[in-house]
């Protein structure tokens, strides 16, 4: 069931109000309680000292007197009787004994109109003794009786006390683990909550919408949690993740590398690639010493082809030339277009030897494999010249610079040839 965090407080609140105003209610009972039980602890002191009053008077006077006062003993029986009648609400087990002290009264009062009837005037001593200790002993039971209730009401006094004081205690107790079990739920669920929405929002900022899933439900946070849940699925209708993004990014940061450092026609890399791999390459073999063999391509009488074939077939052509050269090299070998129909391939830790022998297998590959043109089969030759980096060298310019001495060299002698620039004190 969905409650509002309203509800929970207004319902918390409430309980406490019950449970505070159960707790005053036990004080209010207890209170009235023992205020009763006073009162009838009061009531059986005062049926004591009556009792008492009335047996010092017998005690202390001759009753058989014929001068007797009957008004001091009728003031005392009056009041008794009136206290008799004006007792305190009291316990069953009370009652039976207020109803015994009442019937020993009415004896009383009839034993000593019996006596001061006559004065018992022609009765011996005896008789007359007789009846004054059942007097006596009628008041010593009322006495008593009297005695009991006061003990009684000492007793449910005691009793009353200590079964409200453990009820105030039960009460108490259980109100404040309420009122703790109560602050702790709250306050538990309100930090929850905040807490399952932070958590949400702090992933919303790395670009993973995710919906909140709430362990507590209340219409309060449960309102904010559509709501930002319905924020989300629009967002990641409409937003690419930062994962996502990133990896776009990526991708076509690559794209656009590879198109900055690629030839667009044979897709081999262009003249910037070429200086950056080559300043590299020169570095290296310079740092640590190693061989570096360049060569310079150059495709024969390509004028001719494009005039006599067209561009597209020229186009093709070089295409050809790029495959051909890229089977024939080693996967550390850099190919690239130098300009119009001319290619330069970097071969690390290659010396000379091992350039002529690459320089040999483009130009079997390339003789072996013609393009057509209307069934007609239009076979090229390459010019080479090669370069081997050596002391002389201080420069990649000046390294470059002697692989196209050795191709122009080669044309001069006849093209389709491979020529080197001698390099003496070689590393």
């Amino acid at each position: 069931m969905n409650i509002s965090l309203l509800q929970r407080i207004l319902f918390f609140t409430l309980s406490c109000c019950f449970l505070f105003g159960l707790l005053f209610a036990s004080v209010i009972w207890s209170s009235q309680a023992i205020e009763l039980a006073l009162s009838r602890d009061n009531y059986a002191e005062q049926l004591t000292n009556q009792t008492n009053s009335l047996k010092q008077l017998v005690a202390n006077d001759n009753i058989y007197d014929s001068d007797y006062s009957l008004s001091d003993w009728q003031n005392l029986q009056v009041k008794l009787t009136r206290l008799l009648k004006s007792s305190p609400k009291l316990t069953a087990q009370q009652e039976i004994i207020q109803i015994s002290i009442q019937s020993q009264n009415e004896s009383l009062k009839s034993l000593f109109t019996l006596i001061n009837q006559n004065k018992l005037k022609n009765a011996s001593e005896t008789i007359k003794n007789h009846l004054k200790a059942r007097l006596m002993i009628q008041l010593e039971a009322i006495r008593s009786d009297s005695l009991q209730l006061s003990a009684i009401a000492q007793q449910d006094i005691y009793n009353t006390i200590k079964n409200q004081a453990f009820m105030f205690i039960v009460v108490s107790v259980v109100s404040i683990l309420a009122l703790f079990f109560g602050a702790f739920s709250l306050t538990y669920i309100v930090r929850k909550s905040l807490n399952e929405i932070k958590c949400a929002f702090e992933k919303n900022h790395s670009g993973h919408f995710q919906k909140i899933k709430l362990s507590h439900h209340s219409q309060e946070f449960d309102s904010i949690a559509d709501a930002f849940n319905t924020m989300n699925k629009k967002l990641s209708e409409s937003t690419i993740s930062l994962t996502a993004m990133e990896k776009i990014v990526e991708e076509r940061t690559h794209v656009l590398e590879q198109l900055s450092n690629t030839d667009p026609l044979t897709k081999v890399a262009n003249r910037r690639a070429l200086f950056e791999r080559a300043d590299m390459e020169f570095s290296r073999a310079i740092r640590s010493h190693s061989k570096l063999t360049l060569l310079l391509i150059d495709c024969d009488f390509f004028k001719k082809v494009n005039d006599q074939y067209g561009h597209l077939f020229g186009d093709e052509l070089l295409i050809h030339i790029c495959n051909i050269c890229r089977q024939e090299i080693r996967d550390i070998d850099f190919l690239a277009r130098y300009g119009g129909e001319e290619f330069i391939l970097i071969l690390p830790n290659c010396d000379i030897t091992g350039g002529i022998e690459t320089a040999n297998r483009i130009q079997h590959s390339l003789a072996n494999n013609c393009l057509k043109v209307d069934s007609k089969e239009i076979c090229v030759t390459l010019s080479i010249g090669i370069s081997m980096l050596s002391e002389r060298h201080k420069s990649l310019d000046q390294l470059i610079n002697d692989a196209d001495k050795a191709m122009y060299l080669a044309k001069e002698n006849g093209r389709n040839r491979i020529e080197v620039i001698p390099a003496p004190n070689l590393h």
